[in-house]
């Protein structure tokens, strides 16, 4: 009875051991991914920003070149 009971413990340990890997392992992936899409959204945020004040500097170039040629 001995005989068995040390490697059904050893093959016990082994498997908890390696369920809370994948546990921990996925729960890490979840955080990181979820943190990715945060950093995600900040980005487009920030795009869209650029892109309005892009545009304004755009329509306030285009003005001065107008005003540039009809004084010159």
């Amino acid at each position: 009875m001995k005989e068995v009971l040390l490697p059904l413990g050893i093959i016990l340990i082994l498997t908890a051991g390696v369920t809370v890997g994948f546990i921990s392992c996925f729960r890490l992936h979840r955080a990181a991914m979820s943190e990715y899409r945060e950093a995600t959204e900040r980005t487009a945020r920030n795009q869209e920003q650029l892109n309005t004040q892009l545009t304004d500097l755009t329509a306030r170039v285009t003005a001065i070149e107008q005003i540039l040629r009809s004084v010159g």
